[in-house]
C-alpha cells in the first residue's frame, strides 16, 4: 500500500521523467554542429556549419549570416580574454566550455593564441581530442601552407576537407535509432536505448 498522496505521486513521476531524460541526453552522444577558427585579434578566419540530427531524427541547420559569425567570434574572444583575467587561479587558460539547455561549446586555444571552436547538440563528445585533431589540421593545412597569409581567413580545401572529415568522424561513430523512457513505478524510470554503429 502508497502513502504517497496522489499529487506527491504525480510530482515524483515527473521528477523521475526528468531525470531519466537527462539521463538519455548525458549518454547520447553529441553531434559537432559548427568548427570556428579565430585568430589571436579576435578575428573570425574560418568557420562551417553542419547539420544536426536531434533525437527524434529531425535534421536542424544553424543559420547564421556573415555579420553575425563576425560579431559572435568577437564577442567570445572578449569573454574568453576576461575569464582569463577575472580568474583567482594562476594559469587560467580562458572558458573551455559553454553548457546550455539545446546545445555545448568547447574551445580549445593553441599557445599562438588561435582558438578552435565547436558547438555541440547535447550530449557525450570527446571534446579535447576533436579540439586538438581539428588544430592540428590547421596547423598542416593552413599554416604550413606557403600561400597561406597569418591572421588571414584560411581558404584551403584540403584543410576543409580535412575539416570535414573530423567532424564525420565524430558524429557517425554511433547513431542512436531508438530512446524511450517507459514510467515503471512513480519512483522509476527505465530507459531503452538502442543503436547502430556505422561501418
Amino acid at each position: 500500500m502508497s502513502t504517497t498522496t496522489p499529487v506527491a505521486g504525480v510530482a515524483h513521476a515527473v521528477d523521475a521523467r526528468a531525470l531519466g531524460a537527462c539521463a538519455a541526453s548525458a549518454m547520447a552522444p553529441g553531434r559537432i554542429t559548427s568548427v570556428w577558427v579565430i585568430n589571436k585579434s579576435g578575428g573570425l578566419i574560418y568557420h562551417r556549419a553542419f547539420d544536426a540530427v536531434d533525437g527524434r531524427g529531425e535534421t536542424h541547420a544553424m543559420r547564421l549570416d556573415a555579420n553575425a559569425t563576425l560579431r559572435l567570434a568577437s564577442v567570445w574572444h572578449s569573454m574568453h580574454a576576461i575569464a582569463r583575467k577575472v580568474s583567482p587561479t594562476r594559469g587560467c587558460v580562458g572558458i573551455e566550455s559553454v553548457e546550455c539547455d539545446t546545445f555545448d561549446l568547447y574551445c580549445f586555444q593553441a599557445e599562438t593564441g588561435t582558438k578552435i571552436v565547436m558547438t555541440t547538440t547535447k550530449g557525450t563528445v570527446d571534446a579535447r581530442g576533436t579540439l586538438r585533431r581539428a588544430h592540428q589540421a590547421f596547423y598542416a593545412y593552413a599554416l604550413q601552407n606557403p600561400f597561406y597569409e597569418m591572421e588571414m581567413p584560411v581558404r584551403c580545401e584540403l584543410f576543409d576537407a580535412e575539416i570535414a572529415n573530423v567532424v564525420r568522424s565524430v558524429n557517425e561513430r554511433t547513431r542512436l535509432t531508438n530512446i524511450s523512457l517507459a514510467r515503471v513505478s512513480p519512483d522509476q524510470t527505465r530507459i531503452s536505448i538502442g543503436a547502430t554503429r556505422s561501418p
